[in-house]
């Protein structure tokens, strides 16, 4: 994981290769970078193969009852962290996001989706692990309502295109022609103009993401 800053703006690189897993430890290094007096916006990126294949699955086979309970504890925190900073979080999806890595985006407050062959979606049903409420809330308040039992049961894994139609990302950078490392800088791009419009909104921004989770 790599951290950098432009002015206000925080970039969490989740990695440049690799599958991005959310280990304990890595689930704790993000929380303590969720940290509005260190910045007033975050902008979360993986690689362009893998943005998050979620939770290691090895540490949870290889963890007694305990220690599962203390890693989907913390990956519960983590997901409420992002939703609940005070400034705008983004997340640009240029790599598969699977089960928890595509929940990391899902807490984010606006997702950028680039052109690839990569999917995005929830497998949890296939592993036989539930999806508690704090969980089921994230997916209801961003995803296309009429797509959102599909989401949550099937295990569908999206391309891109479906990943926008279905909610799960925001904007679709599609132009094939472009290519991926161009495209994931073009969104990047509309991140940071997006971010720093927010933070210049500044307490009024606050307030009204407050307002909405408080919906939630």
């Amino acid at each position: 994981m790599d951290v950098q800053f432009d002015g206000s703006i925080k970039f969490i690189h989740l990695g440049a290769k690799g599958p991005n897993l959310l280990t304990l430890k890595v689930q704790n290094q993000l929380i303590n970078e969720l940290n509005y007096s260190s910045c007033k916006a975050v902008i979360f990126l993986g690689n362009n193969r893998i943005f998050s294949a979620g939770l290691s699955l090895f540490d949870l086979l290889n963890a007694n009852e305990k220690e599962v309970s203390e890693i989907f504890r913390t990956f519960v925190n983590l997901l409420n962290c992002i939703r609940n900073f005070p400034g705008p979080v983004f997340s640009i999806v240029s790599g598969h996001a699977i089960a928890g890595g595509c929940l990391l985006a899902l807490a984010c407050d606006h997702r950028y989706g680039v052109f690839g062959f990569h999917r995005m979606g929830l497998n949890e049903m296939a592993l036989s692990l539930d999806l508690p409420k704090s969980i089921l809330s994230i997916l209801s308040t961003t995803i296309n309502p009429n797509y959102l039992f599909e989401i949550a049961s099937q295990c569908k894994l999206y391309t891109p295109r479906q990943a926008f139609d279905r909610g799960l990302i925001n904007e679709y950078i599609m132009n094939p022609f472009i290519g991926k490392k161009k495209s994931t800088e073009l969104a990047l791009s509309k991140a940071i103009k997006l971010a720093k419009f927010y933070i210049e909104a500044g307490e009024p921004f606050c307030r009204l993401k407050k307002t909405f989770r408080s919906d939630s």
